[in-house]
């Protein structure tokens, strides 16, 4: 099973919190998205493989949402 599906998550959430002016929340969800790419990247390399640097990837997400 996939587990790239939290970062999506935690992206909306930033985007959430920047939306609604919450800044120190958007901050610790930025970290808390890096740390989720890093572990996610370790238990599915595929991540890894795809070429998506773990900032990168983050952002990516976030401002999907």
């Amino acid at each position: 099973m996939s587990k790239d599906w939290i970062i999506e998550v935690l992206g909306d959430l930033r985007g959430f919190a920047t939306m609604n002016e919450l800044p120190n929340l958007a901050a610790q969800l930025e970290e808390s998205i890096i740390v989720a790419i890093a572990e996610v990247t370790q238990s599915e390399p595929a991540l890894a493989r795809a070429g998506m640097h773990d900032a990168e990837a983050g952002r990516s997400l976030g401002e999907a949402g």
